[in-house]
């Protein structure tokens, strides 16, 4: 099949879901599998796809139609300008966090040596995104979580992120 079957197909499937945006959907998919931006999606609509790709897009399809989140889908999730690795572990970062993040920038910018607990941190979104902006230079930062395999992740984060 090539990439423009695929994603006709996808999305057809996706429609019947309870996905409400089936497209993009599956066009997030099929591009992370791909390890390619979106726009080669369709710069490369004719390209006809390995078996093996193929199988691979409909076991990620099928987990999509079955209600699983795409960040979960591909272990991924976009947060503040971070890639961020997420799974069943976490909770994915939600767009409305990053205006915490931007209400602890607008205070903590006249700081110096500021200290920031992240208490339930997860993925470590927001923790990650306060040191990577602020500097680590003068400033403490903790994350803490109840759930070893949490800590794990926002660990697997901030060594990716740093």
């Amino acid at each position: 099949m090539t990439i423009q079957q695929l994603l006709n197909l996808a999305t057809q499937k996706l429609s019947q879901s309870k996905s409400t945006s089936p497209l993009l959907d599956a066009e997030v998919l099929l591009s992370h599998l791909l390890d390619q931006p979106k726009e080669y999606l369709f710069t490369h609509a004719d390209q006809i796809l390995s078996p093996k790709l193929e199988r691979e897009f409909k076991i990620r399809l099928n987990r999509r139609i079955k209600g699983w989140p795409v960040a979960y889908i591909n272990n991924k999730k976009e947060f503040f300008g971070l890639s961020l690795f997420v799974n069943k572990n976490v909770l994915i970062p939600r767009p409305e966090t990053e205006g915490l993040v931007e209400l602890v920038l607008d205070k903590a910018k006249s700081q110096k040596n500021i200290k920031i607990l992240d208490i339930g941190t997860g993925s470590g979104a927001i923790i990650i995104s306060l040191a990577k902006i602020l500097g680590i230079s003068g400033n403490k930062f903790f994350a803490s979580d109840i759930s070893k395999k949490a800590l794990a992740v926002a660990q697997k984060n901030a060594k990716q992120n740093s």
